[in-house]
């Protein structure tokens, strides 16, 4: 690794004091810093320069067409190599005229050439060894101010940030409370701070995120995966909380577009021209999603034996899932049927396992599968994981299949329907603020008592004998 090392010799034998340096010299110096600015690799290389003592020249001696000033070119690693320099001339009407480039003549070579090639031949770097972070540093610091990103082709911005991303490492997880959205900052590591440099980049950036490549970490896009009721529940707010902002005035500042704002947050495939006021929940991909036996109940609202009666409206359920319009699959894993089989002293529900060797599993897990595949018919990709054998994977299957098979409508159809009716639904050309929306009361299920709860294992092979043959 090669670091960026200025030397300033001290004066020496061969060198003239730099108080009694012709004035050209200075200007040979600055094309040299010219040069190595111009790449990271030249830069890396240091060069510094001097009047060799050998010419007997003044300071302030004028310059001519015959003018040239005798300079020793060095770094820390080599010995100085003697040059003469002088400005390029130029025939012209009149006579000859100088120019702004400088030329150099050793005897080495045996005529004049151009500086830059002069230095490239004395001075060589080595592209294919990247320089170091201090380098980098440096150059960026001496060109950062003249730097064009503006003028960059939005290729060239893609990978910029391609490489960033490509570079970072996930965040270790920590203790304290979380802020922000995880979910998407972690793709960046420590260069989450590109998403405010400006709409173009941010709009990259999250492009990338949502979307993802093969040359990323995170390949497939944002992909959520969570264990538990209240992880998802924290990630769906934490997420529902951010918008996109990929254009200026797409962040929602007064009442009214609050209340657009809300619309397209629940609503987002009824109104998809309110776009602009997307969050980051929206742009989910795919979801993979374990939650516990009680859980998976309220999430799927299963309504077998009584069990509606225990709904809570402050849990998330599977319509979820509808305010996703960039979902293209969803991952359900069955709760452990190996776990810790025992019910909560407060849960919300009924006794679920009757009790060792009787508590069965296997027809919790139909109850929650059987209506995961009436719910989530409408949706395209949907694999579900955790059967306690082939045969409830191959009934779940069986089970989708005619759920889908009895839709009024596919995806596609609603697509075309929605373009028939000219956008949907249409808003209302004036908005009230302050107008709360009409709160629909669910209805109240009485608490009954039925003998379903806890079901008692009947199965032909009792589920402790399958899930532990080596025990019984």
């Amino acid at each position: 690794m090669r670091f960026n090392i200025n030397v300033n010799f001290m004066s020496n034998d061969w060198q003239v004091s730099p108080s009694e340096s012709h004035s050209f010299l200075q200007d040979v110096r600055t094309a040299v810093l010219k040069y190595r600015t111009t790449s990271a690799t030249r830069f890396s290389v240091p060069i510094e320069v001097a009047q060799s003592q050998s010419q007997q020249l003044e300071r302030l001696e004028k310059l001519h067409c015959n003018f040239a000033l005798w300079v020793g070119f060095y770094n820390f690693s080599n010995r100085p190599i003697f040059a003469a320099c002088r400005f390029q001339s130029r025939k012209r009407k009149g006579g000859r005229r100088f120019t702004d480039e400088i030329e150099v003549y050793t005897k080495k070579i045996g005529r004049h050439i151009p500086l830059e090639r002069f230095l490239e031949k004395m001075f060589p770097t080595f592209s294919d060894i990247p320089v170091g972070d201090e380098v980098m540093f440096q150059w960026w610091k001496m060109n950062g101010k003249t730097f064009n990103w503006s003028g960059l082709p939005t290729e060239l911005h893609e990978r910029i940030i391609y490489f960033c991303m490509h570079q970072s490492q996930p965040r270790a997880l920590y203790r304290r409370a979380i802020k922000g959205a995880p979910e998407v900052t972690s793709q960046f590591g420590e260069w989450s701070a590109m998403l405010g440099v400006s709409h173009q980049v941010r709009a990259i950036c999250l492009r990338m995120c949502f979307v993802g490549s093969s040359d990323l970490q995170y390949g497939k896009g944002l992909c959520i995966d969570v264990k538990g009721h209240r992880a998802f529940k924290d990630c769906m707010r934490r997420l529902g909380k951010c918008f996109q902002m990929l254009e200026p005035g797409h962040l929602a500042s007064t009442d009214e577009t609050w209340l657009l704002a809300e619309m397209y947050n629940h609503y987002p495939r009824i109104y998809p021209h309110l776009s602009r006021y997307a969050t980051l929940r929206h742009a989910i991909r795919k979801i993979n999603l374990q939650l516990s036996f009680l859980d998976s109940m309220h999430f799927f609202k299963v309504t077998t034996g009584s069990f509606a009666q225990y709904f809570q409206r402050f849990r998330l359920d599977y319509n979820i899932f509808g305010q996703l319009p960039c979902l293209n699959e969803i991952l359900i894993q069955l709760p452990d049927a190996r776990g810790y089989l025992a019910d909560g002293p407060r849960q919300q529900g009924p006794q679920m396992f009757y009790g060792e060797p009787f508590s069965c599993p296997r027809i919790l897990h139909r109850l929650i599968y059987e209506r995961a595949a009436e719910v989530l018919a409408t949706y395209e990709n949907v694999n579900m994981f955790g059967f306690m054998d082939e045969a409830e994977k191959k009934s779940f299957h069986k089970l989708r299949s005619e759920a889908r098979e009895k839709m009024k409508f596919t995806a596609e159809e609603l697509e075309e329907l929605y373009k028939e009716d000219g956008g949907g639904v249409e808003l209302e050309k004036r908005l009230i603020p302050g107008v709360q929306e009409e709160v629909v009361e669910e209805p109240e299920w009485p608490m009954i008592q039925d003998a379903f709860w806890p079901p008692k294992c009947r199965c032909e092979v009792r589920c402790r004998k399958v899930l532990y043959p080596d025990t019984i």
